[in-house]
């Protein structure tokens, strides 16, 4: 059996990668033609030549593939076509641009925008039914994997179970709850573990204890059976990790999060440069937004609100008002429900949907208070509430707090507190520059794009 499945495995991930392949060619054959036949012979001191044009047309792919990885345009298994042709949109648009300023610069005119933008729609043209057939080519040519869940809190996979998605790409034969066994001995948890999971392609272990977790994760390591855990806590801060054999043992060091001062010396840089840049550019929005907040009600502009930074330092942070004037006045702190909250102004609807409140936080970034990249700034009357049911929650101020950040960007508005958690430390235990490039550009499809139901990182989209 162990055997069949790894041919079987082998061949997916063949087919997978060549249809993959044939995206890149195809969106790359647009601009490798309109390079050769347009772009080079316009360059200074005559064409490009070959060598040039092989460089421009490397690169290109190059950037397209890292663009693809960033968006996780290739979700062929997880996603609707439609949703894995607008991740793709996105990967073209960015690509197209900047090559398009790339190319200007060896150009002795700017060059034919109306011939670009034939070149663009021709990609899309390419990506949009290469989406359609792989989409319906894979759920065709393969069946859906047999899965099974074990769990001890099942937290949202009841709605995941649901989802349309989900029930395309699995057969879900049993969901399991570990309190059928728990109080029996280990050998027959051990024997019913079993039992329930050797048929399956896929086993989902949401919060198992860790005896039970691990004969899970043997068992499928040794039968080529796929694995998905629900990581706890722990698990999340073994990340930070660092490995080392130590009197011919091998140990590994967990300590708070601490990152090399180059990081922190490239990252507070980027802040202040990238915060005034975008300062500057969204100025005239941000005083159409004060004129438009003001005029609607008369009440002030800048919202200020008390919130937590790195190690649960106060500060203010900055917001263009989009509640009515003294909306909490009864209440007290509680948590927004988003754009439907009723204590929302027609304006503050708008400017929320299009997250132009956020824009003042820039200041807040050049301050101190703020990264661009990190977990978001909770009350701390909040906090407090959540560290009642949740001690860990405090762990998140191992880093300043950011604009955007890792459950913002794959988690939900009204993602569960433990889940935001696990979320932000996950973020912290693989901070790095390309983590954070990775989280601003995944921004710029959230702020596009109606939040998702569910959104993820999709562990098959290498190619």
């Amino acid at each position: 059996m162990a055997e069949i499945k790894g041919k079987g495995r082998f061949w997916h991930d063949v087919s997978v990668r060549s249809v993959k392949l044939l995206n890149i060619l195809l969106i790359c054959f647009p601009f490798a033609f309109l390079l050769v036949t347009y772009y080079s012979k316009q360059a200074y001191g005559g064409e490009l030549g070959t060598v040039g044009n092989a460089v421009f047309i490397v690169l290109y792919i190059s950037l397209y593939c890292l663009m693809v990885r960033i968006y996780s345009a290739f979700q062929i298994s997880q996603v609707s076509y439609f949703e894995m042709f607008f991740s793709q949109i996105i990967s073209i648009s960015l690509t197209d641009l900047v090559f398009l300023i790339l190319i200007s610069v060896f150009l002795r005119d700017l060059p034919d925008l109306v011939i670009y933008f034939v070149g663009f729609i021709s990609q899309l043209f390419f990506s949009f039914f290469w989406c359609l057939i792989v989409s319906w080519w894979y759920f065709k040519a393969f069946k859906k994997r047999k899965a099974v869940i074990i769990y001890d809190s099942i937290h949202n996979l009841n709605e995941i179970a649901k989802h349309s998605q989900f029930q395309r790409s699995f057969d879900l034969m049993g969901v399991y709850d570990i309190d059928e066994v728990k109080t029996a001995p280990d050998s027959e948890r051990t024997q019913w573990l079993i039992d329930k999971i050797k048929d399956a392609d896929v086993v989902f272990v949401m919060e198992i204890h860790s005896h039970e977790r691990n004969v899970i994760i043997k068992y499928c390591v040794d039968n080529e059976i796929s694995c998905y855990d629900e990581p706890k806590i722990g698990d999340i801060l073994m990340r930070t990790s660092r490995q080392f054999n130590m009197y011919n043992l091998p140990i590994v060091l967990i300590e708070r999060f601490s990152p090399a001062p180059e990081y922190m010396f490239i990252k507070r840089f980027s802040d202040i440069f990238l915060a005034s840049m975008t300062l500057i550019v969204t100025s005239p929005i941000q005083i159409f937004t004060a004129l438009a907040v003001k005029i609607t009600d008369g009440g002030p502009v800048i919202y200020k609100q008390k919130r937590l930074t790195k190690d649960g330092r106060v500060f203010d942070i900055y917001k263009f008002r989009s509640m009515k004037i003294d909306a909490e006045k009864h209440t007290g702190a509680v948590l927004s429900t988003g754009t439907d909250d009723p204590r929302v102004t027609r304006i503050g609807r708008f400017i929320r949907k299009v997250r132009i409140d956020e824009l003042p936080q820039l200041i807040n970034i050049i301050k101190g208070d703020m990264s661009i990249v990190g977990p978001r700034p909770e009350r701390p009357e909040i906090a407090e509430k959540y560290c009642k049911d949740l001690p860990e929650f405090r762990l998140r101020l191992q880093v300043r707090a950011g604009l955007t950040g890792y459950a913002q960007v794959y988690g939900r508005y009204d993602s569960d507190p433990y889940d935001k958690l696990c979320m932000d430390l996950y973020y912290i235990s693989k901070a790095g520059p390309a983590e954070d490039l990775k989280i601003m550009f995944v921004t710029l499809k959230r702020i596009l794009a109606k939040e998702p139901e569910y959104s993820l990182e999709d562990p098959d989209d290498d190619f």
